[in-house]
């Protein structure tokens, strides 16, 4: 039968989780092979959890974030304020090759109070023209409530670095596994050599003492 690459792949898999659980019935089989099987099987079951601990971290961090906003923004109110001049440029000071364009404008919150704040206008804003502004409860400017394209944004990032964190931890504890496994396995190989070699070579037959012809 033709082995497909699909199944070329799931095969190694099926051998090495037989051998993690024991039911390998493979006599050249070590015991440090059986335990290197499972520790490729518990990090692979660690790493299911990271991602599955990385999307619960994404999420609870989106609702907590819009349940804030949500209360923030209710506090919060969207007016249309007055240019009373032109737009003006002026420079970002965190980014100098970045112009904003800003203007003097006013409108009226809380009821019957007039007030007066320095906004950010599009390019060819004129005197005269609205502009949408937040504003508090006290009427003073204040920045729009963050949108959801926002929060899901944060919520990936926090995802995403719960999720590295974890990989971290696992591939540093499976490659410390591995490496402490690839040392006993060592030291069973120089220790089955060192009683091996010398009847392997013939050693063992030429030491004094041993089955040689015996002089009356």
């Amino acid at each position: 039968m033709t082995r497909t690459p699909h199944t070329r792949l799931i095969r190694p898999w099926h051998r090495s989780l037989h051998r993690a659980l024991g039911a390998e019935r493979n006599e050249l089989a070590r015991p440090e092979d059986r335990a290197r099987s499972r520790a490729g099987l518990l990090a692979s079951v660690a790493t299911a959890l990271a991602l599955a601990l990385g999307a619960t971290a994404a999420w609870t961090d989106f609702d907590s974030a819009e349940q804030r906003v949500a209360t923030a923004a209710s506090r919060l109110h969207h007016l249309d304020a007055v240019l009373l001049t032109s737009t003006s440029t002026t420079t970002d000071r965190t980014d100098t090759a970045t112009p904003r364009y800003q203007a003097t404008a006013t409108w009226t919150y809380p009821a019957g109070q007039q007030q007066t704040g320095t906004v950010s206008v599009p390019r060819q804003a004129r005197a005269g023209s609205t502009v949408g502004v937040w504003v508090a409860d006290t009427g003073r400017l204040t920045t729009a409530p963050a949108s959801t394209a926002d929060l899901v944004s944060d919520a990936v990032i926090v995802g995403l670095l719960t999720v590295g964190l974890l990989f971290v931890l696992i591939a540093g504890g499976l490659g410390l596994r591995l490496r402490s496994l690839d040392h006993r396995a060592d030291t069973a190989w120089q220790r089955a050599w060192a009683e091996l070699e010398p009847v392997w070579t013939g050693r063992a037959s030429r030491r004094p003492g041993t089955d040689g012809p015996r002089r009356g």
